[in-house]
């Protein structure tokens, strides 16, 4: 490490067991304080941009939430790792061949006892919407898969952004769709009670701010409007009437509180306007 600069992150004292394989490692965390994040802009997906500050080098928040054993490649996000259903396990293990030939299509060399990066980062995405099928549905899998989809697009972005030219552009709206996907499933599911909602910590999108459950049915309109439909979908008309409605449950009566913050109305509220718009130009 250059002189002056400070270290990103740290291993924990206490090893994590496996729970599908049996083997121990430390997990890796991102430390914080210190200037090493600038916070700057978010985006229209409730993404925060940092910059990195002087005497630290590039830092991306999102390369460590996901635990990921080294071994059997087995990763969900830490408060779930040992929540794995009993009946699963054996599954999950036999899995463990294909969760590394299916890493190895994308990035060859891959090495979770290696210190985290980008590569690493998106990987371990990848093999978190793998392994919250070994779930419950108390544990919201079909919303961690979402949460961890959009997360996956945009560390992959960051890396065609930092790796021109390697496909990852085309990966990134891959992982764009099947978030539109898995959200759109986890609002359906929420309403008939077919997956419990109401258990997450954190809701997210990004790491810096929890949005709660407005945020998810914004996220889901967003990215159903910007990602989930084919401009000759048959059934564009239905799918945009029913972003509308749900976006418009988002800013209700217009008036900000602390599960609705004003930056969710204001979002709410453009996207609301951008869907009419579409509507009004198909029915034209």
């Amino acid at each position: 490490m250059p002189e002056g600069e400070k270290r990103i992150s740290y291993y924990q004292k206490n090893p994590t067991t496996c729970p599908v394989c049996g083997s121990s490692f430390y997990k890796e965390e991102m430390l914080t304080g210190g200037g090493r994040l600038i916070a700057k802009s978010i985006t229209d997906e409730l993404r925060r941009i940092y910059v990195p500050s002087k005497k630290v080098s590039e830092i991306y928040p999102l390369i460590y939430p996901v635990t990921v054993c080294p071994e059997c490649l087995y990763g969900t996000y830490h408060e779930d790792f040992n929540l794995i259903v009993k009946s699963y396990i054996d599954i999950a293990y036999s899995q463990r061949v294909k969760r590394k030939h299916d890493i190895g299509l994308i990035f060859p060399v891959i090495d979770f006892k290696k210190p985290r990066n980008l590569m690493s980062g998106a990987a371990s995405y990848i093999l978190a919407i793998s392994s919250y099928s070994f779930m419950d549905t108390e544990v919201a899998p079909t919303f961690k898969k979402g949460l961890s989809s959009l997360r996956a697009a945009w560390v992959f972005d960051d890396l065609d952004k930092k790796y021109p030219g390697q496909n990852y552009d085309k990966i990134k709206m891959l992982f764009y769709k099947k978030a539109a996907k898995y959200y759109e499933l986890t609002v359906q599911y929420a309403q008939t009670g077919e997956e419990r909602i109401d258990n997450v910590k954190n809701y997210g999108p990004d790491l810096d701010k929890n949005y709660g459950f407005e945020g998810v049915l914004y996220i889901s309109s967003l990215l159903l409007f910007k990602y989930g439909i084919n401009k000759n979908d048959p059934d564009i008309k239905n799918k945009l009437t029913n972003a509308k409605r749900i976006i418009s449950k988002v800013f209700g009566s217009g008036k900000s509180s602390k599960s609705k913050p004003s930056l969710i109305l204001d979002l709410s509220k453009d996207l609301y306007e951008k869907i009419n718009e579409r509507l009004e130009e198909l029915n034209a």
